[in-house]
């Protein structure tokens, strides 16, 4: 199946990313400020979980704010409940940390790109036929990246996308074993600064991870 124009367009634009913040936190402002300091370091690409409360309203509100220009996620997805809750906020594509094969033909319809969790080969070869964009390696540092590498052995044409425990540090290694993108949750922002609401410390920490990963 031929992707459609739209869903080709946001598969390159998060490739070309190279780097998705994925927004893990307990309350919707905290989340909010992380967006808007991942936005200020020019990531063009956020992935905000189902557990952060009122996502969905988290996901308009930045809409509105920037655009199109901002691709937007919405992840931990495990049904097709939050799925389409998610998609008609304005979700750009859909990620679940396992094989939630009935998300992805409701993303597709929506022009939504879905991302579905695996990490055996068979739980791969299973969101490959379940036609899914990008496979999500998770969690990424149980097997690191001689495992990332095994699986894009035997899946050479299979984007993944490794996320657990990726850093700025050890994100070279997970490229070189063939990682097509990688998430980066909590690791992206400096625990201190992000404390203290240190925004021009973040955005020059998040600024440096970026340049690296095109490095």
């Amino acid at each position: 199946m031929t992707a459609s124009a739209p869903l080709a367009s946001k598969l390159s634009a998060l490739l070309a990313a190279r780097v998705v913040p994925v927004l893990r936190y307990t309350d919707a402002a905290t989340a909010a400020y992380a967006a808007e300091v991942a936005v200020a370091a020019s990531c063009r690409t956020l992935e905000l979980t189902w557990t952060i409360p009122g996502v969905t309203d988290l996901v308009r509100a930045l809409r509105d704010k920037h655009g199109p220009s901002l691709l937007l996620g919405v992840g931990t997805v495990l049904d097709e409940t939050q799925a389409r809750e998610a998609l008609v906020a304005g979700a750009d594509f859909l990620v679940s940390p396992g094989l939630a094969t009935d998300i992805v033909d409701m993303a597709h319809a929506a022009d939504a790109l879905c991302l579905l969790g695996a990490f055996t080969p068979t739980e791969v070869l299973a969101a490959r036929r379940a036609g899914v964009d990008v496979v999500k390696v998770f969690p990424a540092d149980t097997g690191g990246p001689k495992h990332l590498a095994a699986l894009k052995s035997v899946f050479p044409d299979t984007i993944f996308c490794p996320t657990g425990g990726v850093t700025q540090e050890n994100m070279g290694a997970y490229f070189a074993a063939g990682a097509g993108l990688v998430g980066i949750g909590s690791n992206l922002y400096d625990k201190a600064a992000f404390a203290a609401r240190d925004t021009a410390a973040l955005v020059a920490q998040i600024t440096r991870t970026l340049e690296a990963s095109h490095g």
